[in-house]
Order: C-alpha cells, then sequence, then structure tokens
C-alpha cells in the first residue's frame, strides 16, 4: 500500500511544472509605416516610448496586427500565428530577474527573416523588428 501511494505521489509531481520552467507572456505584432500624420493604435501606449527610439523612429505609424497571451514551458517551442506569417518563441532558461529565449519570425513568404537568442528582462518589453522595403514587422514581448 505504501509504496502504491508513494508511485503515486511521484506521477503525480513528476507532471506538474515547477515556477521556475515556465513563463506567462503576452505579445503584440505590430506593422509599422511612414505616413502622412504620426498614429499609434491605443492598444501600443505601453510601447510608446521604446517606438520614439531608434530603429523604430524611422517609422512615425504603428498599428497592432495581433496579439495576445501565450504560456511557455522550459525547452518547449511554441508557435504563434501571425497576420504577417509567424514566430517561435522557446524558453531556454529563467531566473529571478531574466529569461533566455530564442525568438524565430518568418515572413509571409514563409522565409526565415530572423532568428535570435536573447536574455530578456522579467516584466520589460522586449522588441524584435525586422523590415519589409521600406515597412517594419515588429513582434514585442513580456513575460513574468
Amino acid at each position: 500500500m505504501r509504496y502504491a501511494l508513494a508511485l503515486a505521489v511521484l506521477v503525480a509531481s513528476s507532471t506538474v511544472t515547477r515556477a521556475d520552467e515556465k513563463a506567462d507572456c503576452d505579445y503584440l505584432e505590430i506593422a509599422a509605416s511612414n505616413g502622412k500624420a504620426p498614429a499609434m493604435d491605443g492598444e501600443l501606449k505601453p510601447l510608446d516610448k521604446k517606438l520614439k527610439k531608434p530603429p523604430f523612429a524611422s517609422w512615425n505609424t504603428f498599428h497592432k496586427l495581433s496579439g495576445g497571451p501565450v504560456a511557455l514551458v522550459k525547452q518547449k517551442a511554441d508557435a504563434l500565428k501571425l497576420a504577417q506569417g509567424g514566430a517561435s518563441i522557446l524558453l531556454r532558461d529563467r531566473s529571478e530577474k531574466k529569461l533566455e529565449l530564442t525568438v524565430s519570425i518568418d515572413g509571409a513568404d514563409g522565409k526565415r527573416v530572423l532568428d535570435n537568442k536573447q536574455s530578456v528582462p522579467i516584466g520589460e518589453w522586449s522588441m524584435f523588428v525586422h523590415t519589409a522595403k521600406d515597412d517594419g514587422h515588429i513582434l514585442a514581448l513580456t513575460c513574468k
């Protein structure tokens, strides 16, 4: 009986993901361009300061294309369906202050346009950008 109980506890604990092996994130996909008058979607206000600094300052119009929550589990890539292509995010490691991520972005034609390994601070927005002609395609990500 003790053996069966111990085995049940072991199995149950092995299926639970530890807090240091996951991250809850939010992402925003943004189209950047130059317009006659500067414009920014209201949902992008948390990124206002970042979007006014280089390299983003070369554009003056920012529109949200897609976004939402994504739950990451350590060493398991999670695919994001973007309005313009797709993305993959892998949580490589986590500490109290930062996450080690691999972010890959594929363009609308399916070709890889960005493959980045980066240490990102927890709770801050990180921006990943590539250009298509004169316009920008931005993936903004924040995790806790």
